[in-house]
């Protein structure tokens, strides 16, 4: 099978800061992955280096068997690459309705539709301001927007970050369904170490910005020594929002 993405010893950073040092692994049709680590290893520079947003040192990124190692952001985003950051970037002044709208390039505005059976709260509140939905639901808003420009690969930055308990399954519900129904791959960051575990069929471990580890997820779930070497804990509370 050929790899939908492909990462050859890379090495990025921002300015003079170089934070990855020889990164390499590959991403599937389809597969679910998960990108773990401390705070500050690399994990969020993996992501936005994957998206071009860092100063690439070394190395070369393979999207589909063509080489993007040069390409801009849009480029990659118009090639099937979406990218969902910490952020939760929405527009706060437009409905959200006129959010998902604003991510459909150019299709018909009823195209919103799938983002309102992958995400049903959505549709209740879709006369609302982006202002106006709790942190839950402006994540949800978020994914979707970047699902509307129908990426084959879904990059996520601790989408689960501060939310309560059913808005997670919510979220974890609507990434199955992308994965099983539609194909997409995703690969995800996350903070809660056992809700990324149960969802990914594949690990990575980052440390000081260099791969440390990569396997099956099973593997981590009975060897927790590893996760206790590179993350110290399973999971690490946050402040939940409705």
């Amino acid at each position: 099978m050929t790899p939908l993405l492909q990462l050859a010893d890379v090495s990025a950073g921002y300015g003079p800061l170089t934070v990855l040092h020889g990164v390499s692994f590959s991403v599937n049709e389809g597969e679910r992955m998960c990108l773990l680590g401390r705070n500050g290893v690399g994990k969020t520079t993996t992501l936005r280096t994957i998206m071009g947003q860092t100063d690439l040192r070394t190395g070369s990124l393979v999207w589909r068997s063509r080489e993007i190692t040069r390409s801009t952001t849009v480029r990659r985003s118009r090639l099937g690459i979406g990218y969902v950051p910490q952020t939760r970037d929405i527009f706060p002044s437009l409905t959200v309705e006129e959010n998902l709208v604003a991510g459909l390039r150019n299709r018909p505005a009823s195209d919103v539709v799938r983002a309102y059976k992958l995400f049903p709260r959505l549709h209740e509140r879709r006369r609302n301001g982006g202002v106006e939905l709790s942190g839950g639901e402006q994540q949800m808003l978020s994914v979707a927007r970047t699902l509307l420009g129908e990426p084959r690969l879904l990059l996520l930055d601790e989408p689960l970050e501060g939310l309560a308990p059913i808005i997670c399954e919510e979220l974890i519900s609507a990434f199955d369904t992308l994965c099983e129904q539609e194909g997409v791959a995703i690969l995800l960051v996350e903070q809660k170490v056992q809700e990324a575990l149960r969802f990914a069929q594949r690990a990575l471990v980052l440390d000081h910005g260099a791969m440390v580890h990569e396997s099956d997820t099973t593997t981590l779930q009975v060897n927790p020594a590893i996760l206790d070497r590179y993350i110290a804990v399973a999971d690490i509370p946050v402040t939940a929002e409705n």
